[in-house]
């Protein structure tokens, strides 16, 4: 069987060189790679290092060398496709998905590397000509220097249907490459092609190494959604990449500068003005294993950045949650907390620069902000309510996959516990809830008093969760981890949400024939009969604008949220 030159990619991605080696050998950080004994030969002296920023390993005594699948046959006297099978179950990758690909996707991935690269070069012309002088002025006002513009090379998409189509096709470029790209697609109207990205500040994205992969566009003189992405492609997978990752892992590794993680394009611009050229930004959704993975290569800790606000909270609570799934030893992560209603544009546009250093110079740990969050507005003035609180944490504890870190982070809870809680004032409802934290407070759940009438709320606003996403298939994609998180009290909708997820999943979206699809399925046909069978309740005047098909995502995602916490709501007051 042969195999994908992406599967080998997709392994170097999902596991880290120092992590897996140092399950062979006991390894020690010096700078910012590993020493240890070397493996193939008797030393008593380390010469054996390891290195995750270059992604090799090298003996200076016996000049073994290689990458983690070199290792692999080496240490197990294996041949290489018996190594890529190997470390593709450590991953956790599913070798059918690369085999016998080979050929085609090296094609295709050399094609759209061109295409991507032309297409680069066409918006920062764009820009740089007389038809980009209103975009030049609006960078001005944002106080974007033109080194700056020029460093991050912006671009600009004109207000025209098919300009970047026309010159790609004049490059030579196929209507069906340019679509596959994701520069462009077809209208449902009318089938003809339209250019992906119109009226937009264009933000190119690299991959790990700097190669332009996608781009990202600001909508200007108001064009709606605010932001765009180009979509998963051959070349780009969102969940897997940062903006400005390849510029700044180089300050990071070589001018210890720290690695800050902020929410948009304009924050890493910002960052970069006042000299922390550390900053990266996910791709519009909040951050993955992938990602943090990635950032755990060139850093032991990154900062946490999100902005002063109830999304910019959620979104550190949602980062925070997934991490700890993955924590190793040596790895974790910082946070910070901006005033509310501040992002790192906003201070450094309004000459805060002062105030956003100290903020990020002064970030709280991990565990700290586990253990705030989860403090935040809980009375544990007995002991049952004391008790059900250690359970809980432990429960969460528990999730860590390492040991180690699993050990440790029990140690603190109980000593946490013991000093902030057991012999502390917090039993007196004075002092509780005081913190020095930014506490975000998230509305209660006002629902009627009769027990009745509450389980029937309960029972409709799962109902609108799922439907939200039925009418509106595109949502998934900006609420997926928090969608999964969720507990609902009806199994039947807990079935079709996970129904949900694992075709968003499979598919790395999700679509109006994919719904179709599900609801014919002989699984789930007759929960969706039993559950919405002849009340068509998108269609009721008691029903909520957001669960009907609408045009504004921004809108149907906000409504969402807000109802999704009045859901986690519930059940905290349900469980206590």
């Amino acid at each position: 069987m042969a195999f994908s030159e992406n599967l080998v990619d997709a392994i170097h991605e999902k596991i880290l060189l120092s992590d897996f080696i140092g399950r062979k050998v006991s390894l020690v950080k010096k700078g910012n790679d590993f020493l240890g004994l070397c493996p193939f030969h008797n030393e008593k002296t380390p010469s054996f290092s390891v290195s995750d920023e270059k992604g090799f390993f090298h003996c200076f005594g016996c000049s073994a060398h290689g990458d983690v699948i070199s290792f692999v046959m080496q240490k197990e006297s294996i041949d290489f496709k018996e190594a890529l099978k190997l470390l593709a179950s450590e991953a956790g990758i599913n070798l059918l998905d690369y085999a016998g690909y080979k050929n085609k996707i090296s094609k295709e991935s050399i094609d759209a590397h061109n295409l991507v690269e032309f297409s680069k070069d066409y918006f920062v012309n764009n820009l740089n000509a007389s038809s980009g002088i209103s975009v030049r002025d609006y960078l001005s006002q944002r106080k974007v220097s033109e080194k700056a513009y020029k460093y991050f090379e912006l671009g600009y998409a004109e207000n025209i249907s098919n300009n970047l189509i026309m010159f790609l096709k004049n490059n030579n470029f196929s209507m069906d490459a340019i679509i596959a790209s994701g520069l462009a697609r077809n209208s449902i109207k009318n089938h003809k092609p339209y250019d992906f990205f119109r009226n937009r500040l264009i933000f190119p994205i690299h991959d790990n190494n700097g190669t332009v992969i996608a781009f990202g566009g600001r909508g200007l003189e108001g064009s709606e959604p605010k932001y765009l992405n180009s979509p998963d492609t051959i070349l780009f997978k969102k969940k897997k990449m940062l903006f400005n990752f390849h510029r700044a892992k180089k300050y990071v590794q070589k001018h210890k500068l720290p690695l800050i993680v902020v929410e948009g394009y304009f924050d890493v611009i910002s960052l970069y003005h006042i000299g922390l050229y550390g900053a990266v930004a996910p791709l519009g959704t909040a951050l993955s294993e992938d990602q943090l993975i990635l950032m755990w290569r060139i850093a032991d800790e990154p900062i946490i950045c999100m902005d002063g606000d109830k999304a910019g909270y959620r979104s550190a609570i949602r980062t925070l949650n997934i991490a700890m799934n993955i924590l190793k030893p040596g790895k974790s992560l910082r946070f910070v907390f901006l005033p509310d209603g501040e992002d790192p544009d906003s201070l450094v546009l309004n000459s805060n620069k002062e105030h956003l250093i100290n903020i990020i110079n002064n970030p709280i740990s991990m565990f700290d902000f586990f253990w705030k969050s989860e403090t935040e507005n809980i009375d544990m003035k007995t002991p049952e309510r004391r008790a059900g609180f250690k359970l809980l944490m432990e429960k969460k504890i528990s999730l860590i996959k390492d040991l180690n870190v699993r050990a440790e982070y029990k140690n603190s809870l109980y000593t946490y516990f013991n000093k902030n809680i057991r012999n502390s004032s917090m039993f007196n409802n004075k002092s509780q809830n005081k913190t020095n934290f930014n506490v975000i407070n998230i509305e209660l759940d006002k629902l009627n008093a009769d027990r009745v009438n509450k389980k029937m709320y309960v029972n409709f606003r799962e109902k609108y969760l799922i439907e939200s996403i039925l009418n509106n298939p595109d949502l998934l994609e900006k609420i997926d981890e928090e969608f999964s998180m969720l507990v609902f009290s009806n199994n039947e909708l807990g079935l079709i949400r996970t129904a949900l997820i694992d075709l968003y999943k499979k598919n790395g979206t999700l679509s109006n024939a994919d719904i179709i699809r599900l609801k014919e399925d002989i699984n789930y046909s007759k929960i969706f009969m039993s559950i919405f069978k002849l009340n068509d309740w998108t269609k009721t005047k008691f029903t909520p604008d957001y669960v009907k098909k609408h045009d504004d995502l921004n809108y149907v995602e906000k409504c969402w949220v807000e109802a999704a916490n009045l859901q986690k709501t519930w059940y905290r007051k349900k469980r206590n």
